[in-house]
């Protein structure tokens, strides 16, 4: 049973071709990945035997651990910094949406209702200028 317009086989081969290249970058990110670790431990391991032929075995190792500790420090500040920039974005866009929207359905309110959108205008202009008035005595 074929359909005169492929598509479902269309999407499929595009869906197995998305799928077999994720696959494909995430295991070379994973090798990546790898490599760096490989590279850290091997520079804490160089830092701590440097720091241990001058100093003593466990002050390298105490030095190691506490660069590792600065350094990890350093990476949690920067996340916390780079999360609270983008909730800021976040909200920002957030209030920009719904500002937008507000002022969508205030205008498609007042074409729809425009008598009563006028006669609320006036009932609120009223208020304010007495307010405005009563202030000034």
């Amino acid at each position: 049973m074929f359909s005169a317009f492929p598509l479902t086989s269309i999407v499929s081969a595009y869906a197995g071709a998305k799928a077999r290249q994720l696959r494909r970058d995430a295991m070379l990110f994973g090798f990546v990945c790898l490599m760096a670790l490989m590279a850290t431990a091997a520079l804490f391991a160089a830092f701590a035997l440097y720091v241990a032929e001058t100093y003593g075995l466990m002050n390298g190792l105490l030095a190691a651990a506490g660069l590792a500790i600065v350094l990890a420090l350093f990476a949690v500040a920067i996340r916390s910094l780079l999360r609270r920039r983008s909730r800021r974005r976040m909200g920002v866009a957030m209030a920009r949406n719904a500002s937008t929207l507000a002022v969508t359905s205030a205008s498609s309110l007042i074409a729809q209702n425009k008598t009563s959108a006028i006669i609320a205008g006036l009932v609120i202009g009223a208020v304010v200028g007495s307010m405005v008035r009563s202030g000034r005595d």
